[in-house]
């Protein structure tokens, strides 16, 4: 039986050695398809990895934005349109829910600002601590966001966003410095670094100041809070989170828990079906047309091997007369297809890193959201997984591609075959 594979082997590879010019434009139609494939599915993956990066600015996993706005459906004997507002204890009360890992009230108004003799107007957030990490906003070194102490003491500090330093600071250094926001002065103790943000609910926050929710009462009516923002305690359980804080406000005020109009959530969850649904509409699009590139390389492949069938056809008279079975000429030429096949593949996916390397990164997202870090550009990305995909792909069209030549060789007539010129 070693014998019989060994000898089909050598006449595979006898048969590549003497059509060699044939098989490399085999090789080649292979590989320009399998470069499509490889490309195109890397495309997709950094398209993902790019919009991700936008949504990650807004809101760490887990968390959520919910908007307070005015009931749909009715209740308890309430009327719809009631207007609903929580308030600070509601926060409170929620951030304590058993699948709620922490929540901050937040009241936005415009205010205008001043620093020495420069002015500008910007939007002013008051929260608390915990807001800091569910919005990821990250201070730039030397700097901090607000903590449970200014919170707590009713501090007079601010955290501001990388647009309004460059409006009131320009080159100067913001830290320790003292700007007046609504006339009320407050210290500068840290600066947002840069930030990507692809969605926002209000203003992006470069152009924001935060300050602890408890100074703002000076500034504004905080007895009604109209935003505020939770996390849940695993990004998984945030769907039951959501679930848990709509029955706590809608048993608190009185209102349908499926009314989604009284509470307007969105947050990472949301983001993430977005994402998900325009990448995989993408993805699927990149596909066939990759996959498709790669069958018409693989259809050339056949129709070569059909040729070859045609032109060895007195070769495999012999070999038959000489007591080859059908089994054996159908696994040498299904073999030269696989190899040839095997072959282009390898080329290709060579030719891919390469590139990968020289297309990447795209132009994306960066120029409309000023992302000077360039993390919304396409970095194209080459993972094993793609290429297994591409490998389980090729394998297919290789195997479809050989084997219906490889299944005229071996039905051929012996008699026939010899007088065949």
């Amino acid at each position: 039986m070693a014998r019989v594979f060994r000898d089909i082997i050598v006449q595979a590879f006898a048969g590549l050695y003497h059509h060699w010019f044939r098989a490399t434009l085999s090789m080649l139609g292979i590989s320009w398809g399998i470069v499509s494939v490889v490309v195109l599915l890397a495309y997709g993956d950094g398209f993902r990895l790019a919009l991700d990066a936008g949504f990650k600015g807004a809101f760490s996993d887990g968390t959520v934005v919910t908007q307070m706005g005015q009931t749909s459906l009715q209740a308890g004997g309430e009327r719809a349109g009631k207007r609903v507002r929580a308030t600070i204890a509601d926060v409170e009360a929620i951030g304590a829910l058993p699948l709620v890992k922490q929540s901050s009230p937040e009241f936005i108004s415009a205010f205008p600002v001043s620093y020495g003799n420069r002015q500008s107007s910007h939007t002013v957030r008051a929260v608390d601590a915990s807001y800091g990490e569910m919005r990821s906003e990250h201070p730039q070194p030397g700097g901090r966001f607000l903590d449970d102490e200014d919170i707590r003491l009713h501090r007079r500090v601010a955290f501001i966003g990388t647009e309004v330093q460059r409006q009131l600071f320009g080159n100067i250094p913001a830290l320790g410095e003292t700007i007046r926001v609504g006339g009320q002065p407050f210290e500068v103790i840290g600066v947002l670094e840069e930030k990507v943000q692809l969605s926002n609910y209000n203003t992006p926050d470069k152009y924001c100041i935060f300050i602890p929710w408890t100074t703002m009462s000076g500034l504004v009516d905080t007895q009604q809070v109209g935003t505020f923002v939770w996390q849940a305690v695993s990004p998984t359980l945030e769907p039951k989170a959501e679930k848990q804080v709509r029955e706590y406000l809608a048993a608190r005020y009185r209102y349908d828990p499926e009314d989604e109009r009284a509470a307007n959530m969105f947050g990472s969850a949301q983001a993430q079906q977005i994402t998900g649904g325009i990448v995989n509409g993408l993805k699927l699009v990149l596909t066939f047309i990759g996959t498709l590139t790669l069958a018409i390389g693989g259809v050339g492949i056949m129709n070569i091997m059909f040729v070859n069938v045609q032109e060895r056809t007195r070769e495999i008279g012999v070999r038959k007369a000489l007591g080859a079975t059908r089994t054996q000429i159908l696994l040498q030429f299904l073999l030269e297809g696989l190899v040839t096949t095997f072959a282009g593949g390898v080329i290709g996916i060579g030719v891919s890193y390469l590139m990968v390397w020289a297309l990447s990164p795209r132009p994306f997202l960066a120029e409309l959201l000023d992302d000077t870090t360039r993390v919304t550009d396409i970095h194209l990305l080459l993972t094993p997984s793609l290429v297994g995909v591409c490998a389980a792909i090729l394998m297919a069209v290789g195997l479809i591609s050989g084997l219906l030549p490889a299944l005229k060789a071996s039905r051929l007539d012996p008699i026939e075959s010899l007088r065949y010129e």
